[in-house]
């Protein structure tokens, strides 16, 4: 959906350390990204996490009885991934170096996720 497209490049230039960000389904598939540089596969990695984020919000739910997942972070040598639900079908992931600056990127990513919801809801 391109009217994404605006709010993704807006966010990943906007936030520092950022390299890309997408805009998946549940179903695994892209909906909308955007690169500042050729890092990772986005369609490869908006699969893999529709994936995890149903996994974790099960195991959330079952294990601990919080269903509502509202940020996820993941922290590697070389990447950080955040990933932020949209609405009960699509989710915000952002890619970024370890040294993103992750107050930027929560804050930004929420507004972003709120200017997203506001087209599929």
């Amino acid at each position: 959906m391109r009217e994404f497209e605006s709010v993704i490049n807006t966010l990943v230039i906007e936030v520092e350390g950022l390299y890309a960000a997408a805009v998946g389904g549940l179903d695994g598939l892209l909906i909308e990204s955007f690169s500042r540089y050729d890092v990772v596969d986005m369609e490869g990695a908006i699969a893999e996490h529709a994936v995890l984020l149903q996994a974790t919000r099960d195991g959330y739910a079952k294990i601990m009885n919080a269903p509502e997942l509202r940020e996820w972070l993941v922290v590697t040598a070389d990447l950080v991934g955040y990933m932020i639900p949209v609405s009960d079908e699509y989710f915000l992931l952002c890619i970024g170096s370890p040294d993103v600056n992750l107050g930027q990127l929560r804050l930004k990513s929420r507004q972003a996720a709120a200017e997203i919801r506001g087209v599929v809801t």
